[in-house]
């Protein structure tokens, strides 16, 4: 299986079946309602190819958040170099160098099916699988396959050819909640999404077909998996209550249609 590969999921212990086959390395994953290239918000492209921020752009987004955010970090002075507010700025919106991923599984699932129930919800989704010991170990020629850390290893970073794995202090509820971690890309090899870059030793992936996105979030509800599990937020307390009326909704269709069928 080559990276491009893909196995197409429409139950969730189908999900759970191609967890337990996963090589033993695969401990990260991310989930996208929609499948598009694994690139960090900094990097991204329009439609016509053209990269939608410069490298000037996207050092000014950083200094103008270092310069606004003080007043609303819980621990700004805490903060201790520009990495670190860059994880920040992440979790946040702005376009930066690094792209999110996880240790749970069951979170990038969720990342994946979160807009189910959206009327305009007509992709299949996507779940990433990536084993960050061996993409480090190709980014630093196999000097070092270990997940870097910020701010302890900060320096080493932009002498690193290629995109490796960081980690960082749990300085916001959301990378606790997500149990979150990152991948870092060098401004150098922007253009290289990291399909691109990386073989089926790396990265492999599963296909959420569209049609059973609403049956696979509602068996994931059923075990207490919502909203909340993604956003740590008074708005995810709204949102799981609707979730929870969508799926007696979709669970009366279903009883309907059976009904039809007899």
């Amino acid at each position: 299986m080559s990276s491009t590969d893909s196995v197409n999921i429409n139950k969730l212990s189908e999900f759970v079946s191609f967890l337990e086959k996963l090589p033993k390395g695969f401990i990260l994953s991310r989930g996208h309602s929609k499948d598009f290239s694994l690139l960090p918000g900094a990097f991204r492209k329009d439609s016509s190819g053209n990269r939608l921020y410069s490298k000037a752009e996207i050092q000014k987004f950083i200094e103008h958040f270092e310069i606004n955010s003080y007043p609303y970090l819980k621990n700004a002075n805490d903060v201790k170099e520009d990495k670190e507010l860059m994880v920040y700025a992440q979790h946040f919106g702005l376009p930066t160098k690094l792209l999110d991923f996880t240790y749970s599984h069951i979170i990038s699932l969720m990342f994946c099916l979160e807009n189910a129930f959206d009327d305009n919800e007509s992709d299949d989704g996507v779940v990433w699988f990536l084993n960050p010991y061996a993409l480090n170990g190709k980014s630093t020629n196999g000097e070092s396959k270990k997940i870097f850390i910020i701010p302890k290893d900060s320096k080493l970073l932009d002498q690193i050819s290629g995109p490796v794995v960081v980690t960082c202090r749990r300085i916001h509820e959301r990378i606790r909640t997500q149990d979150g971690l990152f991948v870092y890309f060098q401004e150098e090899n922007y253009s290289k999404c990291l399909e691109e870059y990386a073989d089926d030793s790396i990265l492999r992936k599963v296909i959420i077909n569209r049609e059973a996105k609403k049956g696979i979030l509602r068996s994931l509800n059923s075990l207490g998996v919502g909203y909340h599990s993604l956003y740590p937020e008074l708005s995810s307390v709204a949102k799981d209550i609707i979730l929870k009326q969508h799926i007696e909704e979709y669970i009366r269709s279903l009883e309907e249609d059976n009904d039809n069928e007899v």
